[in-house]
């Protein structure tokens, strides 16, 4: 809905291409994207767990997954096989401000001249509207610190591809349209009440009371009926890999 598309327009369309996505959780944006595209086209979907996937029962005969770690050793017979990898959502995953692991890995996965599709969001400023929304960010950076997160690889992540070895084809970041903030609100809040049961389940020494953090959380979700607005700001990289 952000972007206009779902696969990038500038990556060429061919019958017998292969696409892969890395973290692909429900693998949504994949049940998305293969009824645009010829039905010779393979898509693969890999996550480190199974829990999410679709039942195969449910599949189109072209849509598979599979589990792996995105940070480990690629198959081999993974290895050079996608025309396509596509990447969405690691800023909560990637710790420690290195992504260069999880970029390897999707090179691995790459043809030669092959595409690297990567939306991302940006949680180092966020955008808010509204005394709940900002009251509601040192609970949501106490969250991201007890997770060992350093976002700071994000508006790096161009330089970041180029120094494994890809060739930057388009990288942007943004803002939501008025009309999608709604949405996106609620989307960012839900992940964080996620986040929250994740970060006191582990009982981390650095986060507030948990009531605390919970009512701030609460309040703001109850505000976003009179406009408040708390969401991440997007990011897009299109990279190739060298012939």
């Amino acid at each position: 809905m952000h972007n206009g598309y779902v696969l990038h327009p500038a990556i060429p369309i061919h019958p017998d291409m292969k696409i892969a996505e890395i973290g692909t959780g429900t693998g949504i944006w994949l049940l998305e994207l293969a009824p645009q595209l010829p039905s010779s086209i393979l898509f693969d979907g890999f996550d480190i767990s199974d829990n999410l996937f679709p039942h195969h029962s449910l599949l189109p005969s072209n849509i598979r997954f599979g589990v792996m770690d995105s940070f480990g050793d690629v198959p081999e017979e993974l290895v050079g096989k996608y025309d396509v990898v596509h990447l969405r959502l690691w800023c909560c995953v990637v710790t420690g401000s290195d992504p260069s692991k999880l970029i390897q890995g999707a090179m691995r996965l790459l043809k030669p001249g092959g595409y690297l599709q990567w939306d991302e969001s940006d949680p180092r400023k966020p955008f808010d509207k509204g005394e709940h929304a900002e009251a509601f960010l040192p609970v949501a950076l106490s969250i991201y610190e007890s997770f060992n997160l350093d976002f700071s690889w994000i508006p790096e992540l161009d330089k970041n591809a180029e120094k494994e070895g890809l060739d930057v084809v388009e990288f942007k970041t943004g803002s939501f349209p008025t009309s999608m903030l709604p949405l996106v609100t609620k989307t960012h809040l839900s992940a964080h009440a996620e986040l929250i049961a994740s970060a006191y389940g582990a009982q981390s020494a650095s986060l507030p009371p948990r009531e605390e953090a919970e009512n701030c959380l609460y309040r703001l979700i109850d505000a976003t009926k009179t406009g408040a607005v708390y969401h991440w700001s997007p990011i897009m990289l299109l990279a190739q890999k060298p012939w």
